[in-house]
């Protein structure tokens, strides 16, 4: 694991600034068996211009979905919690831009979510500023959310909702605005759920006293 993985605190020109200095060598989750989750459900699929038009699958269905036009993947979250209180959110982020971050909290201040427990990507990107930023000023020290970091691509969330359900999205797209085109897969699932729980916990445990970043509750 390297030396410049760990979490620092700069005391001199940005202090409370969360940095990385450089990309680890190798992550410490090389060590880690990869794990499968494989199931058969009543699949659909579709182009759409507004969620309206799709809805929310029912338990056992699977939307397929490709977007054409400016969208953040944050709007998916959002147009679940408006409609189903969410209980529980197990969240994997590549990158997250100040619009997303800021929504994420305003549904947690508003009872819209319950609770968040956020794996995010130490890898250094573009973004690598701007997140630094919105994680130390959104989301550090909130009661309702963890935060913490790995050497990560990884780009899903699962939740559980006051209604019953399960849903979990995974796709292409960041926590950001583009206008490229994203793909997308949201299921309503327990069983992947849960499956989206037991990798983050296991990831989470494997991380503990190692100089992978991580952050407490």
């Amino acid at each position: 694991m390297s030396e410049h993985s760990q979490l620092r605190l700069f005391v001199d020109d940005e202090p409370d600034l969360i940095n990385v200095e450089k990309d680890p060598e190798k992550s410490g989750l090389e060590e880690m068996d990869d794990r499968a989750f494989v199931r058969y459900c009543e699949k659909h699929a579709a182009l759409i211009a507004k969620l309206e038009e799709l809805g929310l699958p029912k338990p056992g269905q699977q939307f397929r979905i490709i977007t054409r036009r400016t969208f953040n993947a944050i709007q998916f979250l959002e147009f679940i919690a408006r409609q189903e209180t969410i209980l529980d959110l197990k969240m994997a982020i590549y990158s997250i831009n100040f619009h997303a971050a800021k929504l994420l909290v305003k549904l947690v201040n508003e009872g819209y979510i319950s609770r968040v427990e956020i794996l995010m990507s130490n890898l250094r990107n573009k973004a690598h500023r701007e997140k630094e930023e919105i994680v130390r000023k959104m989301f550090l020290g909130h009661p309702r959310i963890v935060l913490f970091f790995a050497s990560s691509h990884a780009k899903v969330f699962s939740c559980s909702t006051a209604k019953g359900n399960y849903y979990t999205l995974e796709g292409s797209g960041n926590l950001a605005f583009n206008s490229r085109v994203e793909n997308y897969v949201i299921d309503n699932d327990k069983a992947l759920y849960d499956f989206t729980v037991s990798w983050m916990r296991e990831i989470k445990v494997f991380l503990q006293g190692k100089k992978e970043l991580e952050l407490p509750s």
